[in-house]
């Protein structure tokens, strides 16, 4: 038991751990640089690169500090395209995991795009929150009554965020 929480204790560098770090440094570096903004600009981009440094913070203790997982129990270890993060760090991939994982990062991607194309062809309001009621019901297999609430939550954000506040009418 004394060799496990020696082990847990270790710092863990591997591609999760890379890739928190290069979030960090891109929301710290949005943050810092939107200080030269004019107040009314620097709104959205300094508050997404606190936020998003915050966030980034916890997401790479908890993936480069084993041990401080359990402390940090808001932060979800797996997602939309987990894979299975024990079975990736020990570099013991099966090859129906990897083909599974690809599978999932295309259809993710190919998301994407049709959200792309139906953003140039109706209002920003309702491609959002058809995307969101799609991604998160037949992604990530959430209920239809969570799919709805959270695309209308997102919406009503968007809307006053965008057109209320910033008067930016996409």
């Amino acid at each position: 038991m004394a060799t496990n929480m020696q082990h847990d204790n270790k710092f863990v560098l591997n591609d999760t751990v890379i890739f928190d770090i290069i979030l960090f440094i891109f929301f710290l570096v949005l943050a810092v640089l939107s200080v030269d903004y004019n107040p009314r600009a620097r709104s959205i981009p300094l508050g997404l690169g606190i936020l998003g440094s915050a966030m980034m913070f916890f997401q790479l203790l908890a993936d480069a500090i084993p041990a401080l997982r359990s402390h940090l129990h808001f932060v979800v270890q797996s997602g939309i395209l987990g894979a299975g993060n024990e079975t990736n760090q020990k570099n013991e991939e099966k090859p129906e995991r990897v083909t599974l994982y690809w599978w999932k990062v295309t259809r993710v991607v190919l998301w994407l795009a049709g959200f792309v194309v139906l953003l140039t062809q109706v209002n920003y309001l309702i491609a959002v929150g058809l995307f969101i009621i799609l991604i998160t019901k037949l992604e990530a297999k959430e209920s239809w009554l969570k799919s709805i609430v959270l695309a209308l939550c997102l919406d009503a954000s968007f809307y006053i965020l965008f057109d209320l506040i910033l008067q930016a009418h996409l």
